[in-house]
């Protein structure tokens, strides 16, 4: 079985400006550690889109590694094969927040893109947040191109956006005659296979599916 989680956004327990980060998708992480089916799976980290990959990387260590998990920070910086070997080796992969257009340059520059995709087809367990999860759509809100695992156009932290932002959403759902899912912080959306599930770190959020007919955008509650 393909397993994807797509995160819409919250903190995980790290130092940020020295601040410590509240924890804010312990139910997520649960799920996505439950879906490797194993007790101590291997979680590779990638940090590419951030600006603090080292400090992110040991606030995800913290909180997977206190789920059974050995987790591995991603070297970008490796041959092909050895990068291959180690995408292909792990049981879960999570990529992290940050600059999406950086992530997905780089994603595709490098040929990990590739790698990524034969993960997800092999059943290793992919996942990511904010940018981690734009880049396994084919668009984002603001027309970034993704890998396009998923055919559709995403939408992160959308209980922040603002108007413009929506519209622009909505715009490429016009333009692009795709379905748009769009996810609140705390909120992510699992495609196991066809099936489509919604997991919460805070229920008084939620994950939209969006779409355009002859009457307009219609968005919709995903359950």
């Amino acid at each position: 079985m393909r397993k994807l989680v797509c995160i819409g956004g919250g903190e995980i327990p790290r130092y940020k400006n020295r601040k410590l980060l509240p924890y804010e998708t312990k139910e997520i992480d649960e799920e996505i550690v439950r879906l490797s089916n194993k007790k101590n799976p291997k979680l590779l980290f990638i940090g590419i889109a951030s600006s603090h990959p080292e400090e992110y990387f040991e606030g995800i260590k913290k909180v997977y590694t206190d789920l059974g998990c050995i987790a591995t920070n991603f070297n970008i910086n490796q041959t092909y094969e050895k990068l291959e070997k180690e995408i292909l080796a792990t049981d879960i992969i999570y990529i992290g927040g940050g600059n999406t257009k950086y992530l997905n340059e780089k994603l595709k520059e490098t040929g990990i893109d590739k790698l990524l995709i034969n993960a997800y087809n092999k059943g290793i367990v992919c996942s990511g947040l904010s940018a981690g999860s734009y880049c396994w759509f084919k668009y984002n809100y603001d027309l970034l191109e993704g890998m396009g695992v998923i055919n559709a156009i995403n939408c992160v932290h959308y209980d922040q956006k603002d108007e413009i932002s929506k519209n622009k959403f909505y715009n490429t759902i016009k333009d692009k005659n795709l379905i748009g899912y769009a996810l609140d912080n705390c909120v992510a959306i699992e495609f196991l296979d066809n099936e489509i599930k919604i997991v919460k770190s805070n229920e008084n959020r939620n994950a939209y599916k969006v779409t355009n007919d002859s009457n307009g955008i219609k968005e919709e509650i995903i359950f």
